[in-house]
């Protein structure tokens, strides 16, 4: 697998987490969100969002080995950023700083389908489109990845991110 993720940038990850647990995990983190009333961000300010929610954090941890063998390397985890996206978001394009080495965006659920676009290693965009419970795994520095406009109400995701341990980002583990 590894070989797939260097040579495009990107893999999808289908069924990364059970597809009923991620639609349990999109509507508790959705009523956390609008009860707290989260402000977006810079990057998506039509949206909650949150730095290392628990339940994300989690994730991250628990995937770890999984995403080492993927890598085929061992990688270390950094932080984890969710969002719920609003109608009318947009997520503009951009690359990742060095501590999203290696990436994962992991699709909860929503009222509408929304995909998102990555940059393959030929330049091309692709498309990709995930079903509750799909990741995609993309090397977040290199690939620049983006978002069209959303025309539904929302859209739960949360990002994953990790450096390889013997990697140019090895010091950023934990987001140092």
């Amino acid at each position: 697998m590894r070989q797939q993720l260097f040579d495009n940038n990107f893999m999808i990850l289908d069924e990364f987490i059970p597809r009923d647990d991620a639609l349990k995990l999109a509507e508790i983190f959705k009523a956390d969100c609008e009860r707290a009333d989260l402000p977006g961000d810079q990057q998506a300010p039509n949206s909650y969002s949150i730095y290392n929610y628990r339940q994300a954090l989690e994730l991250l941890c628990n995937s770890t080995n999984r995403v080492s063998e993927i890598v085929d390397e061992p990688v270390l985890p950094t932080y984890t950023y969710a969002r719920v996206y609003k109608e009318g978001s947009v997520l503009e394009k951009h690359k990742d700083r060095p501590s999203c080495e290696v990436s994962l965006t992991l699709h909860l659920n929503g009222d509408k389908p929304w995909p998102i676009w990555i940059k393959n290693k030929e330049g091309k965009n692709v498309c990709a489109e995930l079903n509750p419970g799909d990741a995609l795994l993309y090397l977040g520095c290199i690939a620049t990845h983006w978002r069209d406009e959303f025309y539904g109400t929302w859209y739960a995701q949360m990002f994953m991110h990790y450096v390889r341990s013997n990697g140019p980002a090895a010091g950023v583990y934990f987001d140092k």
